[in-house]
This record gives C-alpha cells, sequence and structure tokens, in this order.
C-alpha cells in the first residue's frame, strides 16, 4: 500500500512539476475550455465551449458557445376516458455567442491573471403540443414549454468586464475561474396558445435590465495547443 502511494505521488510530481519551462502557450497558440465540476453527476459540461487565439503572449481573443437542446415525449392517460392516452411533446433550444478580448499581465511561471471584456448574444425558443385523442383536439404552445411559462424564451444581450487567472498544473493545461461585472438586457418572448383553430396570448412580452456581479461556479479546464 505505502509503495503504491509512493509511486502515485512520483507520477503526479513528474506530472506537475517535471519540465518546468514554457507551460504557457505562446503567440499564435489555439485554446479549447469546458466547464468542470467533479463533484456533479456531469463533471465535465459540453453545453458550454469557449475558443481563445492567442494573438501575443499577453493577447488573447475568445469565443464562448452556449447550445442548448431539450426534448421530451408523453402518451398520458387522457382525464375523461382513462382507456385513452394522449400524446404529447414539447421542446426547446438555446444558443448563446460570446466574443470577447483578454489581456494577460504577470512574469509567474504557472499562474496567469488577465482583465478582459465580453459581449453576448443569447436567443432561445420553446414549444409544445398536446393531442386530446378523445376528442381528436390538439392544443399548442409557442414561446414556452407549457401554457404556464415554464421554459419560457427569450432574446438577450449584454457587455461583461471580466477579471480571471488560469494555472498550468502542466505545459498548457490549466485549471481557472473568472467573475465580470456587466449589464444584460433581456426581452421575454410571448406565449401563445392555439386550440381548435383559435390563437390567444397568454404572457404578454416583457423585458428588464440587470446590472451587477456574475460568476460561472464551474472550473474552467482548458488545453492549448
Amino acid at each position: 500500500m505505502k509503495k503504491g502511494t509512493v509511486i502515485l505521488a512520483a507520477l503526479l510530481f513528474f506530472v506537475c512539476f517535471a519540465n518546468t519551462q514554457d507551460f504557457k502557450p505562446v503567440a499564435g497558440d489555439l485554446g479549447v475550455e469546458l466547464n468542470f465540476t467533479p463533484l456533479s453527476a456531469t463533471p465535465i459540461g459540453i453545453n458550454y465551449l469557449k475558443a481563445r487565439y492567442y494573438l501575443a503572449n499577453d493577447l488573447v481573443v475568445r469565443i464562448g458557445l452556449d447550445i442548448r437542446m431539450h426534448s421530451e415525449k408523453g402518451e398520458p392517460m387522457n382525464e375523461i376516458d382513462p382507456l385513452v392516452t394522449d400524446e404529447e411533446k414539447a421542446s426547446y433550444t438555446q444558443f448563446g455567442i460570446f466574443p470577447g478580448i483578454e489581456k494577460h499581465f504577470g512574469n509567474w511561471e504557472r499562474f496567469s491573471p488577465y482583465v478582459g471584456a465580453e459581449v453576448g448574444f443569447t436567443t432561445k425558443g420553446a414549444k409544445s403540443e398536446y393531442i386530446d385523442n378523445n376528442v381528436n383536439q390538439t392544443m399548442e404552445v409557442n414561446g414556452a414549454w407549457d401554457q404556464f411559462g415554464t421554459q419560457r424564451g427569450f432574446t438577450s444581450i449584454g457587455i461583461n468586464a471580466l477579471c480571471g487567472a488560469d494555472f498550468y498544473f502542466t505545459k498548457k493545461i490549466y485549471l481557472g475561474a473568472e467573475i465580470g461585472f456587466g449589464v444584460l438586457s433581456t426581452s421575454m418572448k410571448e406565449v401563445e396558445i392555439t386550440a381548435a383553430g383559435a390563437s390567444d396570448t397568454i404572457i404578454n412580452k416583457e423585458s428588464r435590465m440587470d446590472l451587477g456581479f456574475n460568476f460561472n461556479p464551474a472550473i474552467r479546464l482548458g488545453f492549448c495547443f
């Protein structure tokens, strides 16, 4: 047991501290980054991906992509006739793009703090359909997952000032954290229901603006090449 522990410690030492030169990327390198939450059910999150390009050793342009899609289908029992099963399905799609720039500073071998700025645009659409097979009637909801506004669609645009840091635990592979302060304008889409050939808006459009700090609770895991 002791021997195995010593071997594991030696391997970790070799990975983290051998080759003590050129840990950080340089001009012309490309980086790919994703979210890392080691204690969650899905440690590696791929719904948000970020790419970095190093214009200089200390100047980086970046772009993030937030892509989410989800759909569900079911056959619930009809409320009037329990011998009949109805049909329902719902889905939403979300897409966000976040271009930005970073200025890195300091002369540490493994540690790379930075400041920067980022703009963001996100849009989300949702819809559902319920078919009552007892009366052969369809109800459609546009703008949300259901008539109660669950998973409601929206469009948002914002700008953030950023502050973050990367730690290179081996050559060109890092863990990082980032915090931002900015403004976000969000327009919520109206929710419309269509049934029996007639349409009606059940939730009106609305908008809001938020100002303040924002923080990604996940650890950023990045690879440069």
